[in-house]
């Protein structure tokens, strides 16, 4: 599975878009919205969006947890 370049994401295979740079390194995106931010040239840790992300990805590992 690979894994976002910008949102760090896992993503299934079929989905996604791969970006082949011309100095031969690879780029894997799960969306559009994940390839557009990085071409604007915005920084992954400054995008909200993603911020919301992580902090629910936090709670959920912290109640598994708890859960055990």
């Amino acid at each position: 599975m690979p894994v976002c370049t910008f949102c760090k994401k896992r993503y299934e295979f079929p989905r996604g878009t791969t970006v082949i740079q011309k100095d031969a390194s690879i780029r894997y995106y799960c969306s559009s919205k994940c390839r557009k931010n990085m071409e604007m040239g915005r920084l992954s840790k400054k995008v909200n969006w993603i911020k919301k992300s992580d902090v629910v990805k936090a709670e959920k590992a912290k109640y598994e947890a708890k859960k055990e």
